[in-house]
């Protein structure tokens, strides 16, 4: 079920009513879907799988220069 609570921390979370400019909803929001992806810490090494961890998103979450989000592991960690 699409919540914003999902939207926390994403790049684009500025638009959900936080900015000066009015925009009350990402654009993404209404075709995001939640999805459980594999998250990973932004400089953290991939070569282990458990540098990964499983999170309930939206399919759109960003956060950039902090976790990168992927929808399966690895081709080298399956």
């Amino acid at each position: 079920m699409k919540d914003k609570k999902y939207c926390i921390g994403c790049d684009d979370n500025f638009y959900n009513g936080n900015n000066p400019m009015g925009v009350k909803e990402c654009w993404s929001f209404k075709t995001a879907k939640v999805k459980v992806r594999y998250c990973i810490g932004w400089w953290t090494p991939q070569d282990k799988k458990e540098n990964f961890f499983k999170v309930p998103t939206h399919t759109c979450h960003t956060e950039t220069g902090r976790c990168a989000y992927y929808d399966e592991l690895p081709k080298h960690l399956r």
